[in-house]
């Protein structure tokens, strides 16, 4: 059994344009935010991988300079 068309309200094209526009704004929104989000998440991520070098080194017994000295030679 074919179905009509759902009636929806009639709105001006300005009115329609404003509701893009309101759309737009409300995206670019949710981008900025989640863009802030990404670079939080890096700069989280650099850290946690500053850290676990950090400790390597320290368990290695090794001095930071002696650490430095050895992936200089491997370069």
């Amino acid at each position: 059994m074919p179905r009509g068309r759902k009636k929806m309200e009639k709105i001006t094209l300005e009115e329609q344009l404003v509701l893009v526009d309101k759309e737009i704004e409300a995206t670019e929104t949710s981008l900025k935010n989640l863009r802030l989000k990404r670079k939080d998440l890096k700069i989280k991520i650099e850290e946690q991988q500053k850290d676990e070098l950090y400790r390597l080194v320290r368990n290695s017994g090794k001095s930071l300079e002696e650490v430095i000295a050895m992936l200089k030679e491997e370069n």
